[in-house]
């Protein structure tokens, strides 16, 4: 968006690297800053660029230049229109042209500019409580979230949050593990675990007797095990195996929940980097790993057992598609409700999100992040 801005103003190719980023520092401070006087902006930015580039007079010159007509016309200035699509969703909503016309033909172009531009917005900081909030001072202040109960919305340091058994974790993540809140069943498989927010939830909920925590590699492991001593939530040992040759017997497992690797398109709010990281192929690259995953997942379940499929994704290659594949092919396996396993509340403040075949398709708004998840049955 600050390249667009600056385009009418210099040349970005035939501009140093450099001196470049040192104008778009500076339109950022005089476009969206507004206690500082563009005066004291563009004084400082010169002054910079003559310590950078000892003192060269033609590119502080160049850069006070830029700087002046920039503070001088930014009223006037006017993004492109949604009439031009591709400078629209670049310039106007910074996202690649690719991401923002998938979004726009998977979803409609009302939905899919919206979901750009909750994207654009960091997220409140949300963290599950795993034990009670009195090692917090009174100075702290907390407060409930829409969504989801034990979640809570606060200004304290996260450091705080992890010294006092709290764990910032977004509430449709959550909800993944809410899913199964009422489930009874012995062994639970959190099958992809790093870093184990959503185990440490289901380890809280009395129907559980024990989960498994498994993850591929032994830094993620590790991951693991130190968030649960920071958290003090009492786990068994994790297993390390790799869930595309699972280490676990065959019809073994009485539910199984696997937030399967992904583009993680629908948590770009708190990773920005992700919008310019990801190519066209990348989804159709995870979409067969998922699919690889899902069937291993289901083989393990027992009959009558549970498996809860989700992605932090907004790529229907990834969450419809992948779970609607497997189903059409084995006979066993049938979609139930979303719910069937969990609290009234979440019932009432998920119910929107419901859409046809009994997926959850979560989009990006002020507090939630984007998500994909189903439940399917295995039938004796």
């Amino acid at each position: 968006r600050l390249d667009y801005v600056l385009s009418g103003f210099a040349n970005q190719k035939r501009t140093e690297p450099d001196i470049w980023l040192l104008l778009i520092s500076a339109a950022y401070q005089i476009l969206f800053l507004t206690r500082t006087p563009d005066y004291a902006i563009i004084n400082d930015t010169v002054t910079l660029a003559k310590q950078a580039f000892g003192g060269n007079k033609k590119k502080s010159g160049f850069i006070n230049a830029v700087l002046k007509r920039l503070a001088k016309e930014k009223e006037s200035f006017r993004f492109p229109s949604s009439e031009n699509l591709h400078d629209f969703i670049e310039s106007n909503l910074s996202f690649p042209y690719w991401l923002g016309m998938k979004w726009i033909s998977d979803y409609g172009m009302e939905t899919g500019v919206q979901i750009m531009k909750s994207l654009n917005f960091r997220k409140p900081v949300v963290f599950r409580c795993f034990h009670g909030l009195e090692s917090f001072g009174p100075e702290n202040r907390f407060h409930p979230t829409p969504y989801v109960e034990d979640s809570f919305e606060a200004n304290v340091p996260i450091y705080l949050m992890r010294a006092g058994s709290c764990y910032v974790m977004n509430e449709s993540s959550q909800l993944v593990a809410e899913l199964l809140r009422n489930f009874s069943g012995k062994w639970v498989l959190d099958a992809a675990s790093s870093p184990g927010g959503k185990g440490f939830v289901l380890s809280t909920f009395k129907g559980i007797e024990e989960v498994i925590f498994n993850d591929v590699s032994a830094n993620r492991i590790q991951r693991i095990l130190e968030n649960s001593k920071d958290l003090a939530v009492s786990i068994s040992p994790p297993v390390l195996s790799d869930f595309l040759k699972p280490s676990f017997r065959e019809s073994s497992m009485d539910a199984i929940l696997l937030d399967a690797p992904c583009t993680g398109t629908g948590t770009i709010s708190g990773h920005p980097e992700l919008k310019w990281l990801r190519k066209p192929g990348e989804v159709h690259g995870r979409a067969k790993l998922q699919n690889s995953m899902i069937r291993n997942a289901f083989s393990l379940l027992k009959p009558d057992g549970v498996l809860v499929y989700s992605t932090c994704s907004l790529e229907k290659e990834e969450g419809e598609d992948v779970v609607l594949d497997f189903v059409s092919q084995e006979s066993h396996a049938e979609l139930i409700h979303p719910f069937s396993f969990t609290s009234e509340q979440i019932k009432n403040r998920f119910e929107r999100f419901l859409g046809k075949e009994n997926f959850l398709r979560i989009l990006p708004d002020k507090y939630l992040d984007g998500f994909f998840a189903a439940i399917i049955h295995k039938k004796p």
